[in-house]
């Protein structure tokens, strides 16, 4: 009985993370309580990341990324003001985010971007959710989703990449769907496109797959890396050092 409370518990709070979840990607922002958010300097991410550079107003790259055999890369825009905190610091005005299909099988888009605080890496990860044969090639954050966010000179900016899939199933209220598992409950096609990034399609036989990146991976599934830290290896994430 007891243990059957416990899943009861689990699979409860699984769907209500996944529905904030969704929530967030509507609403495009989610700080917290947090008034504000300080992205402090961290050592040991100089390997497999790359720079932006918070004086130049060019697009520049934040990640690369393949799904549905389409390579594409997500580059931002990024205004900033001078700190309250002082010279050492900046903070962010404005974001104008951008994703370019170089070989596209299917275009991609950018649905929504989530501003979340996370104190435990560097103090800020930009989510950044994408979806197939979406119509939205742009998406651009105000000061209001920025709002009192500074950034230390030497900060690491930490962007990850997530996949909504192609056909979401929405309830009578125009709600997405999540499963008892948390995640979005969803068609494998259209009848005119499949979405073989979350099915795998033999005839008749359709299997949705399993969601890899909720694996829990360990130290010994990367050789002197941390796992879940350092950029470069998976695609889905990223670290960019803060030049000011």
């Amino acid at each position: 009985m007891k243990t059957s409370k416990k899943l009861t518990l689990a699979i409860y709070v699984s769907c209500l993370m996944g529905f904030v979840s969704l929530t967030a990607q509507r609403k495009g922002a989610v700080l917290g309580d947090t008034p504000k958010v300080i992205v402090k300097r961290i050592d040991g991410l100089g390997e497999y990341s790359s720079t932006i550079d918070l004086n130049d107003t060019r697009k520049q790259l934040l990640m690369a990324g393949q799904n549905y055999q389409t390579n594409y890369g997500i580059y931002a825009a990024i205004t900033l003001g001078e700190s309250s905190l002082g010279a050492e610091y900046k903070t962010l005005l404005e974001i104008d985010f951008e994703i370019v299909n170089y070989k596209p099988t299917y275009f991609i888009g950018i649905d929504s971007v989530v501003v979340a605080a996370n104190p435990g890496k560097d103090g800020l990860t930009l989510k950044i959710y994408t979806r197939a044969l979406s119509d939205k090639r742009t998406y651009s954050l105000g000061r209001d989703a920025l709002k009192d966010i500074h950034f230390e000179k030497g900060a690491y900016l930490h962007s990850k990449r997530y996949l909504n899939p192609m056909f979401p199933q929405f309830d009578i209220d125009g709600k997405p769907i999540v499963m008892e598992d948390g995640r979005l409950a969803c068609d494998p096609d259209n009848g005119m496109a499949f979405d073989f990034e979350f099915f795998y399609k033999d005839g008749r036989h359709v299997v949705r797959k399993q969601d890899y990146d909720k694996e829990n991976e360990t130290l010994q599934m990367y050789k002197n890396e941390i796992a879940l830290s350092l950029p470069g290896r998976r695609c889905w994430t990223s670290f960019n050092k803060i030049v000011f």
